[in-house]
């Protein structure tokens, strides 16, 4: 019986037997004790969805919240309060990122953390597609492999995001990540990493490859054949370039993708009470999600970051250390509904900063036990950015009538008067305003300035960091990488600050 060794975290010497069977509970009826062995895993269809169901818990335990702090500190949506300590390693670690150190020691930041977790995942991803054969014809197998495919794709792209330059910088020279799609050999030579271009190659193929794939659509809280399509929507609308040099090609096909899924993805819009209440409710009936990953109160602090938890244990914490930034709280019209996504949060000693962004909450019970749980879902895929990420999309391919359309879709649905009489840089600015205020504490504001060949302006001052701005070509654009990556693979190059 042959049992897989994966090559984990750092992509070089760092090797692991890893189980696929004691992610969840869902996989602990497997055997032979915490060992599990591929002929076993893979001898039935059912195999091949248990180990699916293991990849996504990858995702929900450890990788989203260095992904969220990564990804959304680095904007302008937030402020870290001041009274928050200086003197433990976690406040190091969830203000490096805000204030661009973007430290390569685990100690002083997340980039070690995520790039951790991301490879982590992938080994339980490329080991079910490396067990799928080629002609393969058995349902079950191959909707798993389509979810698998579409999970290497959405980390992959991820990774891109953090430690690959704007697309529109040079793909063809720039560096972005190693590929890896089949699990390393003991013997292996760590691979290098390959240019932005080949990267992005790697995802779009990925992407493509599952959307054929797929067999079926259950709840939200899997990826889908749609799910695969916003993403792609995501990924050309990051390759199509700025405004005033936009590759028009790219940016067809990501309005394309945003069609598969607008006019066939059977997804609706929220409106009105229940649009208020989005961020309350549970995603996996919910019509606006693509995608999106559920929580227990375990397996994510981002309630204890951003918000003050209610209820049970409300007195065991003083307030979110996240704050909504003055400056993005100041562009929400006094009608917009989506002003209810923040709420009054105050903490001692201190009139300023009150208000917590209610995304990310958790639910208590009173109870012997002091039971509790969370409706925190990571939307990673949602339907009001597939209208967004095509309203940038159309004008950038040449159609502002199109464009505007769709920016009042999301814009009259938050309860403000449409746009009319827009286009040009105008129409470009509002609908980068309307993703920043829609999207907001989703993981997309300062990529949202860099792949458009913006700066990232900050001009408040927060925890004992300045004001300070940022240009897309400044080399903090980008993370960088773990020292025990480049100490255990002497392939990969660091990226310079």
């Amino acid at each position: 019986m042959k049992r897989t060794i994966f090559n984990v975290g750092y992509i070089g010497a760092l090797l692991v037997i890893i189980t696929l069977s004691a992610c969840k509970k869902q996989l602990d009826s497997l055997t032979p004790h915490n060992v599990n062995f591929e002929n076993q895993q893979f001898g039935s269809p059912n195999g091949y969805t248990k180990a699916t169901i293991g990849n996504y818990t990858s995702l929900y335990s450890t990788y989203e919240t260095p992904w969220f702090n990564i990804s959304e500190y680095r904007g302008n949506n937030v402020k870290v309060i001041d009274v928050t300590s200086t003197s433990s390693a976690i406040d190091l670690q969830n203000t490096d990122a805000f204030k661009y150190n973007n430290s390569e020691s685990k100690d002083f930041g997340l980039s070690d953390a995520f790039w951790f977790a991301s490879y982590k995942a992938l080994l339980g991803v490329n080991v079910v597609l490396k067990n799928v054969q080629a002609n393969e014809t058995n349902n079950v197998i191959l909707q798993a492999k389509a979810e698998n495919l579409f999970l290497r794709a959405f980390i992959n792209f991820n990774l891109l995001r953090v430690y690959g330059r704007p697309y529109y910088q040079s793909p063809a020279t720039n560096l972005g990540i190693p590929i890896i799609t089949s699990p390393l050999d003991l013997g292996a030579t760590p691979p290098a990493r390959a240019t932005v271009q080949a990267s992005y190659d790697q995802v779009i193929a990925d992407l493509n490859q599952s959307i054929l794939t797929f067999k079926s659509k259950g709840v939200n809280s899997f990826a889908s054949k749609y799910a695969a399509f916003a993403l792609l929507s995501r990924v050309y609308l990051y390759m199509s370039g700025t405004f005033n040099q936009p590759n028009a090609n790219y940016a067809r096909l990501s309005a394309q993708a945003a069609d598969s899924v607008i006019v066939n993805g059977g997804y609706r819009l929220l409106q009105g009470s229940a649009y208020s209440n989005y961020y309350s409710a549970s995603n996996q009936l919910n019509t606006e999600t693509i995608w999106a990953i559920n929580h227990e109160a375990n397996t994510t602090t981002l309630p204890i970051l951003l918000m003050q938890p209610q209820g049970t244990y409300v007195n065991l914490y003083t307030t979110g250390q996240i704050k909504p930034s003055p400056d993005l709280l100041g562009k929400l019209a006094t009608n917009d509904l989506r002003k209810g996504f923040y709420f009054t949060d105050l903490y001692p000693g201190n009139t300023t900063d009150v208000l917590s962004t209610a995304k990310y909450s958790y639910r208590f019970f009173n109870g012997v036990n002091g039971v509790y749980y969370s409706y925190a879902p990571f939307n990673h895929l949602r339907l009001a950015e597939v209208y967004l990420n095509r309203a940038e999309a159309r004008l950038k391919s040449g159609d502002a009538d199109g464009a505007l359309a769709d920016l009042n879709v999301i814009h009259t649905r938050a309860g403000l008067t449409p746009l009319v009489g827009l286009s040009g840089q105008t129409l470009f600015d509002a609908i980068l305003l309307e993703r920043r205020l829609e999207l907001a504490f989703e993981g997309h504001n300062s990529y949202d300035y860099f792949r458009n060949g913006l700066p990232m302006v900050r001009t408040y001052s927060s925890f004992n960091s300045p004001p300070i701005t940022v240009n897309a070509t400044d080399a903090k654009v980008v993370m960088r990488i773990s020292q025990l990556v480049l100490t255990e693979n002497p392939n990969i190059i660091q990226n310079q600050q």
